[in-house]
């Protein structure tokens, strides 16, 4: 993972604590580097967060915290009591990443470790809104996939993801047979409103655009996320553009024509 997204979640962790960089006060800052490349990119980050305190006078203290396939090698948990502990106390999360090799995932060190940890810290503090910046640099425009005429008027993307609702927290089971499964989706109204609360806030500082992606010609989640987004825009978001998307078409049109 990048550090850029890890400080992001610095930062918006700090937002939604009402304690915004701002402040002259301290920020205590629960560092979980994890597994893999984490621990290599924490390093960085952390680095990061240093220059942060140089240009804005903003000082944090962290403190790590093992979460993941290290955790369980110390503790036997991927999710310790004593990481949620801290994390709750603490003014912002800074996380690295979680999971070990394929060929081991069914091991007991690696077995559900994203489902036991991202997703109980996602739970525990509510964290419903992921983001997911995509830009492309003009310095750095050689280094893009697409072709230089689909990236010449630029590529500003944020893509933003509601994380607490959903499959992932619906009910998961297999049957005792092994040859069928089921896996449940479901979102509230509320839930939907969060994310798109944040899209919508997010836009009138950007392009003033929202397209809201979705399987709605199948899926009636899909459906239920379009009627609050139309609820939510005559109300009181009716100054930003918003379009439906699907997300077949979708997929497309990020390479075809991210500008």
């Amino acid at each position: 993972r990048r550090a850029a997204p890890m400080l992001c979640r610095v930062a918006c962790s700090l937002a939604r604590s009402g304690r915004g960089l701002s402040s002259a006060a301290t920020k205590n800052v629960a560092v979980l580097p994890g597994d893999g490349i984490g621990p290599e990119v924490m390093d960085e980050a952390l680095k990061v967060l240093a220059a942060v305190t140089k240009v804005s006078g903003v000082t944090f203290a962290t403190k790590t915290h093992l979460i993941g396939g290290a955790a369980f090698d110390a503790t036997g948990e991927h999710y310790p009591d004593s990481t949620r502990q801290a994390c709750s106390a603490a003014d912002a999360i800074l996380f690295g990443s979680i999971g070990g090799p394929t060929e081991e995932s069914h091991l007991p060190k690696w077995a559900n470790a994203e489902r036991n940890a991202l997703l109980g810290l996602r739970k525990d503090f509510t964290l419903a809104v992921n983001l997911r910046p995509a830009v492309v640099y003009p310095m750095l425009a050689q280094l893009s996939p697409l072709r230089p005429d689909i990236i010449a008027k630029g590529v500003d993307i944020l893509v933003v993801r509601e994380l607490v609702g959903g499959i992932y927290f619906g009910e998961h089971k297999t049957a005792a047979d092994g040859k069928s499964a089921v896996d449940v989706m479901e979102y509230s109204a509320d839930q939907i409103r969060v994310a798109l609360k944040f899209a919508f806030e997010a836009a009138r500082k950007r392009s003033n655009k929202v397209t809201v992606v979705d399987k709605a010609n199948v899926l009636d989640c899909s459906r239920l996320w379009r009627s609050v987004a139309q609820e939510m825009h005559a109300a009181a978001y009716s100054d930003v553009k918003m379009d439906f998307m699907l997300v077949d078409n979708a997929a497309m049109q990020i390479i075809k024509n991210p500008a």
